[in-house]
């Protein structure tokens, strides 16, 4: 599933920012970012960066650029909503969140945080969650250009596909230090990592994951 967190966690409401989506690119294919899809930069558990040029505080009225604009996700935006392109029929533009998040990597961008919903468009049928918001709710996800939480501070059980490597984790990463992998949104376990420490882990691998438990700050 498109989920690298596990159901417990322990943080205050003011360590989580609610103000940024994730981007989307001019050619993206929404219909990949589906409940129960091989891991991606929609999880919920990955680690991201503001995006250098999408993070500039919106004006009175944040603008909405051209369908067509090279290089902006709008386009694919519009198709998700189902906008016919057609003349002579209206349309409401898809509403962007012009405040993006992307995944973060070693040596790139400062490290935001972690997120703790998924971004999906399609549940695991296929179904158009645009039109299934109550579908949304219960794969604990948002749709894309929405808002998704990102936690900075607190306590978090994550399981091994939030780490590179992780399969391969043992019960010496117990107090190992967290950086930001040079893979996409993932961590990896370093003794001078500065975003948190690993301070528990699973002794079995239910379900064939191993989960630990993360202090997180970053």
């Amino acid at each position: 599933m498109a989920n690298r967190t596990e159901p417990y966690r322990d943080y205050s409401e003011h360590e989580v920012i609610n103000l940024f989506s994730l981007a989307v690119a001019e050619d993206e294919t929404l219909s990949s970012w589906k409940a129960g899809a091989t891991g991606g930069k929609f999880d919920a558990g990955v680690v991201v960066a503001a995006v250098q040029d999408a993070a500039a505080l919106p004006g009175d009225l944040p603008g909405f650029v051209n369908k067509d604009a090279a290089g902006t996700g709008t386009h694919a935006l519009r198709k998700y909503l189902g906008a016919s392109g057609q003349p002579h029929v209206g349309y409401n533009a898809y509403p962007v969140n012009e405040m993006n998040i992307a995944p973060a990597v070693s040596g790139g961008l400062a490290p935001l945080g972690i997120t703790l919903k998924q971004t999906l468009a399609y549940d695991e049928n296929d179904e158009n969650l645009l039109r299934y918001p109550l579908k949304a709710d219960e794969l604990q996800a948002v749709l894309p250009g929405q808002a998704t939480p990102i936690l900075t501070r607190g306590l978090i059980l994550l399981n091994e596909d939030a780490f590179e490597n992780g399969a391969a984790m043992d019960k010496t990463a117990v107090g190992s230090g967290l950086a930001v992998s040079t893979t996409d949104g993932l961590f990896v376990a370093d003794a001078a990592g500065t975003l948190g420490k690993i301070i528990a882990h699973s002794t079995s691998t239910d379900a064939g994951k191993k989960k630990f438990l993360c202090k997180v700050s970053f």
